[in-house]
């Protein structure tokens, strides 16, 4: 019997792949399938997925920020948040350019103006581990975060009055203005009915950010060494039209999309053919002198992630949705 895409329904020339899990090295195979119509490579057989996100799985730990250290820093750091979510402030402005350091800390995609964000945005941040992100947020100036994660261990509710539930999508009630999946979309094992969800409790005039790896260049260079297939924890993986297609199906439009893919594309996936996991000792660290790659490799690959990048070639991107 052939496979059938779990996207579209096609069953005509599939292919099929075996790739190794590489992130801790395990090196156990699972088998994918990749759409012969719309692109969409698939796990095709679901395990169970929640010995597959051990404790040091990275979105598991709350990463240390600098940015409530210090009254004046505090301040500061507020101020060029409002500036950078809303576009006013006097105050935020000159902050950003005298502490530009402090201001590179706010994610580039909130600075979208179609957001419409003010500092009391309804914010839900879905797959978002232990909240790294929303913490950092709340020193930024939000005050209205709340995160949903169905692989931590309890609720957590932070002194800054972040939350973080242990619940997946079908057990959100309110309606939020903002929808944010960072990565985590990919890990669905049912991405139409999670869109739905998604659309079920976001407000009439509010936005869904969704940021997931696209299957483009680096898929078609590396193939099963791609390292943001990442078996068995990412379940599809999708190309931009495929994508485009689940979206409107669930009634939304994508409104804008913005590659940011990162030259880990190549480095990574250089080290999965070389038989090189994640974790091992050999694994690229961000020192050339101490990788198996030499310096003018890396620069060689900063440049091509740029072109990539601004051609919609890249390999993760991430998408604007409106609702129809």
């Amino acid at each position: 019997m052939r496979e059938s895409c779990r996207i579209c329904g096609n069953d005509k020339n599939n292919r099929t792949h075996s790739a190794r899990e590489m992130m801790f090295g395990t090196r156990k195979p699972f088998q994918y399938l990749e759409c012969g119509n719309c692109g969409t490579v698939q796990l095709i057989d679901i395990p169970d997925l929640a010995e597959h996100y051990p404790d040091e799985y990275y979105s598991f730990s709350v990463g240390d920020n600098d940015l409530g250290s210090g009254w004046k820093r505090r301040f500061a750091a507020k101020q060029i948040g409002t500036y950078l979510a809303t576009g006013s402030g006097f105050l935020g402005k000159l902050f950003a350019g005298w502490r530009p350091n402090l201001a590179g800390q706010f994610p580039a995609w909130l600075r979208e103006p179609l957001l419409d964000l003010s500092m009391r945005s309804r914010i839900l941040d879905v797959g978002c581990g232990n909240g790294e992100l929303l913490n950092r947020l709340s020193a930024f100036g939000f005050t209205d975060l709340t995160g949903a994660d169905a692989f931590i261990e309890r609720d957590l509710i932070y002194p800054n009055n972040v939350r973080v539930l242990r619940a997946g999508l079908e057990e959100i009630e309110p309606t939020f203005d903002l929808i944010m999946l960072h990565h985590s979309f990919e890990h669905f094992p049912d991405p139409l009915g999670s869109l739905l969800q998604i659309r079920r409790v976001l407000a009439d005039d509010g936005t869904c950010l969704i940021r997931i790896p696209v299957a483009s260049y680096a898929w078609e260079t590396y193939g099963v060494n791609w390292f943001q297939l990442d078996p068995p924890r990412h379940l599809f993986l999708f190309t931009e039209r495929a994508f485009d297609r689940l979206a409107n199906e669930a009634g939304f439009e994508i409104v804008k999309t913005m590659y940011d893919s990162t030259s880990a594309q190549f480095i990574v996936s250089e080290q999965y053919a070389a038989d090189i996991s994640m974790h091992d000792a050999k694994a690229f660290k961000g020192n050339a002198a101490e990788s198996i790659f030499t310096r003018k490799q890396l620069d060689e690959w900063d440049t091509l992630t740029v072109q990539l990048n601004r051609e919609g070639r890249g390999d993760q991107a991430c998408f604007y949705l409106k609702k129809k």
